[in-house]
C-alpha cells in the first residue's frame, strides 16, 4: 500500500539533532502571509482541506441527482495518495483560469491536475526523507498557496498556479525526528479570533518502530502573517521547542487522528488528542497522554498546561491495551439554539462515544482532572473508530453526527429533550467506511471497492459505485460539481453527474 523510501535521511541526521538546543533559522520571522481580496471568481464549491463542508454550488451534485454520477475520469498516480484530494476553483495559470485538483502522494509529493480532465498542471518532487506519509495537504484562505508535509521532517509552501517552492521563511520545521515521528493526520488551517491564520501540523509516530520508538506527540501552530511557529508538546508540555532524541524521557502520545487539529470558532480553541502514553497532569505533572486538551489557536499555553481537558477515568487500561483516544479526534456538533452548550464527541479505539462540554471539557472547571463526560454510549455499528467523525445541522435545525467504521455507518442525532443533551441512534448499514464528508445534504463514504451516497437523516442508499480499488485512510470530496477520490492503487478519480444535451 505504501512505498517505502529508503533512510536517507541518516546522512543528515547529525545537523538536525545539533538544531534542537536551538530555534531553526528557517522558523524565524519572516515578511508576513498578506490577506489580500479574492480573486474575482466564486469559490463557494471550494475545498482547501480535509473535513470541508462546501457551500452549494449553482450546478452542484444532489439528493435529486446524485443516483446519476458516473465515472468522469481516472488518472495514475506515481504513488497513491493515501489522504483527501483538495479542490480550488478559478486558479490562474497562463492567461486562463483553471479549476484544480491537489493531492499529497506517500512519498510526500504535491500535485495538481486539472479538475476536469485529470491533466497533469503541476508536480514537486518527493522531499528526501525516510519512509511515508498519510497526510493531506492545506490551502491557505487565498487560494494562493498550497503546504503539504515533507519526509524531510518540515512542512512545504508551493505556489498554487504553479508549484513553484516558496522559499522566504520556508520549510517550517515541525519535527526533528522524521526517522521516527511524522505527520499521519491533515494539514488543517484556520483563522482566529485575533485575526491571525495558523497551519497545524499534528505529529505522531511510525507503526515501527511504533511505540517502541523515541517520539512524543505534538502540535506545530504556524503563523502564516509572519511566518513563526510555537510548539505543544503532549508529554513534558511545560517545554515548548522541538525535541531531538533524549530530550524528554517521557515517550508516546501520538496525535494521529484523521481531524489533527480542530479549531472551533465559537470557543476560539484549538482542541487535539493524544495517543497512548503517560498521565500525570492530575498530579501536576506535564504529561497529557489519552488526553482531549483544549489550547490556544497558537499553542500557548499557561506554563505548560492547556486551557482545559478531558482524561476518561480508565485511562490506563487504554494505555495499557493500546486503545488510542487519537484515533480520532473532536467532532463539533452544531448549535440548534444560543441555550444549547458546546458539545463535541470523542470516541476512540475502545469504541465509545463520549459527549463532551466543549466550554468545562471535564465538568469540574478546568485542566488537570479525569472523568466528567456528560455521556458515554457504545459505538452503534461497533469497531474500532480509526476515521473522523463528520457533523452535521439538518435542515429542521437538529444537529446530527455519523461514523464511520469497518463495521459499517451510523447517524446519530442530538436530543436535548431531558435534563442532560443525550445521543440517539437513528440508523445503522454495514459496509464499513473511511472517514465520512457531507456536502450538499448528501452522506459520502468509502471503502475497498465500494463508493456510496447515503440520505443522512434516512441512511438511504442513494447510489454506489464499485469502480475505485482499496481503501484506507483515501476519503472523498465534493469539488465544485464532482465528486473525486483516491484509492491504494494510485488511482485518482472523477465522477459527475452527466450533462444534458438538447
Amino acid at each position: 500500500m505504501f512505498r517505502v523510501l529508503p533512510g536517507l535521511l541518516l546522512l543528515f541526521l547529525p545537523a538536525l539533532a545539533n538544531a534542537a538546543a536551538q530555534d531553526d533559522p528557517r522558523n524565524t520571522p519572516h515578511p508576513p502571509f498578506r490577506r489580500g481580496p479574492l480573486r474575482n471568481v466564486d469559490p463557494s464549491g471550494d475545498c482547501l482541506q480535509f473535513g470541508c463542508a462546501p457551500e452549494p454550488v449553482a450546478r452542484a451534485v444532489t439528493k435529486s441527482n446524485v443516483g446519476k454520477l458516473v465515472q468522469d475520469w481516472s488518472v495514475d498516480l506515481p504513488e497513491a495518495s493515501d489522504g483527501s484530494p483538495l479542490y480550488v476553483a478559478g486558479v490562474a495559470i497562463r492567461g486562463r483560469q483553471r479549476d484544480l485538483i491537489v493531492v499529497e502522494t506517500t512519498a510526500g509529493r504535491t500535485m495538481a491536475v486539472d479538475a476536469h480532465t485529470g491533466a497533469q498542471i503541476w508536480s514537486t518532487d518527493a522531499p528526501l526523507g525516510p519512509r511515508w506519509t498519510t497526510s493531506s495537504p492545506a490551502v491557505d484562505p487565498n487560494r494562493e498557496f498550497v503546504y503539504s508535509y515533507g519526509l524531510d521532517g518540515y512542512v512545504h509552501k508551493y505556489q498554487m498556479n504553479n508549484g513553484l517552492e516558496v522559499r522566504d521563511g520556508w520549510p517550517q520545521l515541525v519535527t526533528l525526528k522524521p526517522d521516527v515521528e511524522k505527520c499521519s493526520s491533515p494539514l488543517t488551517i484556520a483563522t482566529a479570533a485575533n485575526g491571525h491564520t495558523y497551519l497545524y501540523a499534528a505529529i505522531a509516530a511510525y507503526p515501527i518502530p511504533g511505540d517502541d520508538g523515541d517520539y512524543q506527540g505534538h502540535v506545530v501552530a504556524i503563523d502564516l502573517d509572519g511566518n513563526s511557529q510555537k510548539v505543544f508538546n503532549a508529554l513534558c508540555s511545560d517545554q515548548q521547542r522541538h525535541f531531538a532524541v533524549g530530550d524528554c524521557k517521557d515517550l508516546q502520545g501520538g496525535i494521529w487522528a484523521r481531524g489533527g487539529a480542530v479549531y472551533d470558532a465559537e470557543t476560539d480553541r484549538v482542541f487535539v488528542t493524544t495517543g497512548n502514553g503517560a498521565y500525570d497532569a492530575d498530579q501536576g505533572g506535564f504529561n497529557w497522554g489519552t488526553s482531549v486538551v483544549a489550547l490556544r489557536p497558537d499553542m500557548t499555553t499557561d506554563r505548560g498546561v492547556p486551557l482545559d481537558s478531558y482524561t476518561p477515568v480508565n485511562y490506563q487500561q487504554l494505555t495499557d491495551d493500546d486503545l488510542d483516544l487519537s484515533s480520532t479526534t473532536i467532532a463539533i456538533l452544531p448549535r440548534t439554539s444560543d441555550s444549547q452548550p458546546h458539545l463535541g464527541v470523542q470516541s476512540g479505539k475502545d469504541e465509545q462515544i463520549r459527549l463532551l462540554d466543549l466550554d468545562d471539557l471535564s465538568g469540574q472547571g478546568g485542566p488537570r482532572h479525569v472523568g466528567g463526560e456528560i455521556e458515554v454510549i457504545g459505538v452503534p455499528q461497533g469497531w474500532q473508530v480509526h476515521t473522523q467523525p463528520v457533523a452535521w445541522l439538518a435542515p429542521d435545525g437538529s444537529a446530527w453526527v455519523f461514523f464511520g467504521t469497518g463495521g459499517g455507518v451510523s447517524g446519530l442525532k442530538l436530543d436535548l429533550s431531558g435534563e442532560k443533551p443525550h445521543l440517539a441512534t437513528q440508523w445503522v448499514i454495514g459496509g464499513g467506511a473511511s472517514s465520512p464528508v457531507l456536502a450538499n445534504d448528501v452522506l459520502y463514504v468509502a471503502h475497498s471497492n465500494s463508493l456510496r451516497a447515503i440520505d443522512p437523516e434516512t441512511g438511504e442508499i442513494l447510489w454506489t459505485s464499485t469502480e475505485i480499488g482499496d481503501v484506507h485512510w483515501q476519503t472523498p470530496i465534493v469539488g465544485g460539481d464532482h465528486l473525486y477520490i483516491c484509492d491504494a492503487a494510485g488511482h485518482l478519480k472523477s465522477f459527475a453527474v452527466p450533462r444534458q444535451t438538447n
